[in-house]
């Protein structure tokens, strides 16, 4: 299969699917989906090589999806270009369930595997853990307080509300000061730290949030996001995601409309340029 550009090597993005074909082509073509279970929330797809799973992201067309089980793992995680969002859901676990594991991160340069505890992952792997270091850093050294965009809103944002110049973007919104998601063309430019949500991937808006955030340090995270170095190359600074290490655990929170991140099956992983 197609070798994944190296880590690090950052370039301008052609066609906006440029990100997903990358993705798609670097799955192994002999891998074999054995089966998929899609909740209210989440959506986790096993595959031979391991299991994956991303946010299940509502909205555009309707799409009918034949059994996947005995499917080429690649043809699945081709379904992550749909423009049925809860289809697309499941390609981009079917891409995690090939790129977002311990044996394949463990041989790319800039990957970190980390030991969570029980369902509470390490504060050490949590960007909104250690960006406020980043941020208190970049205050010292400019003479400012650091501009952040994050798209989604997450928890444990105060102590980077408290030293930045915070800004959330959220389609749906949650706070009364949460900006609209269009605002993304006006204020991930202007960024000079962008916290972007797995779930992006699903909806399409990946490459160009981070087309946007070019001048940014930009992460993606949360459990949907893809741990390539495609996502480097595409001007993402460092992936803090996800890897499924109890798939019984994992499965059975999805069917129950649980979040995995409640499982306990899950282990924080992290791939940085």
């Amino acid at each position: 299969h197609a070798r994944p550009s190296a880590v690090g090597e950052e370039k301008t993005m052609g066609s906006a699917w440029q990100l997903y074909d990358e993705l798609i082509e670097g799955v192994d073509a002999g891998e074999r989906v054995l089966g998929m279970c899609e909740g209210s929330h989440w959506t986790c797809v096993e595959a031979s090589c391991g299991t994956g799973v991303a946010a299940t992201c509502k909205g555009g067309r309707r799409e009918r999806l034949s059994p996947l089980a005995g499917k080429p793992l690649r043809d699945v995680a081709a379904l992550a270009k749909s423009w049925d969002f809860e289809t697309a859901s499941v390609g981009v676990a079917a891409l995690n369930a090939w790129y977002n594991q311990p044996e394949r991160l463990n041989g790319l340069a800039g990957a970190r595997l980390y030991a969570d505890s029980g369902n509470r992952p390490c504060a050490e792997a949590d960007p909104f853990f250690f960006l406020p270091g980043e941020l208190e850093e970049f205050w010292r050294r400019e003479g400012r307080r650091a501009r952040v965009a994050v798209v989604g809103r997450f928890p444990r944002m105060e102590k980077i509300a408290q030293m930045a110049e915070l800004s959330v973007l959220e389609r749906a919104r949650r706070a009364d000061d949460d900006l609209p998601d269009t605002a993304c063309e006006y204020v991930l430019p202007e960024a000079d730290f962008a916290v972007i949500t797995g779930m992006a991937e699903s909806n399409k808006t990946l490459p160009r949030l981070l087309e946007l955030a070019s001048g940014a340090r930009t992460i993606v995270v949360g459990p949907s996001a893809t741990i390539a170095p495609a996502l480097l190359c595409a001007g993402a600074a460092h992936i803090a995601g996800s890897c499924v290490a109890d798939v019984a655990a994992v499965r059975s929170h999805v069917e129950c409309g649980s979040s995995p991140l409640r499982s306990g099956g899950l282990t924080s992983a992290s791939l940085s340029r």
